[in-house]
């Protein structure tokens, strides 16, 4: 078994997403061993979602921006001890 944390703080992800797919800018999928952040953060200009975060615990996602990506902002389904604070989403 693998296990690994994420911590991603003051980044800038510029037209990252896959078209018209579920394959997020942002990913955590089944990550549920080790605590993941994402924080101080600027998603943007992408030409699917946002943020994917689905059967995952222990993950933080605060103080970022999200802009600009079609259909969904941030998704967030099947998860535990998920953090979403401060965040601006918009013009999705």
């Amino acid at each position: 078994m693998r296990s690994g944390a994420t911590n991603i703080d003051s980044v800038e992800f510029f037209n990252c997403s896959q078209i018209d797919t579920q394959k997020a800018a942002v990913r955590f999928e089944n990550a549920a061993s080790l605590k993941s952040s994402v924080t101080n953060s600027a998603l943007h200009n992408g030409y699917s979602w946002g943020v994917y975060i689905a059967g995952s615990q222990n993950i933080e996602f605060s103080n970022n921006v999200v802009f600009n990506f079609r259909p969904v902002g941030i998704m967030l389904g099947s998860s535990n001890n998920v953090k979403i604070d401060g965040n601006v989403v918009a013009h999705i």
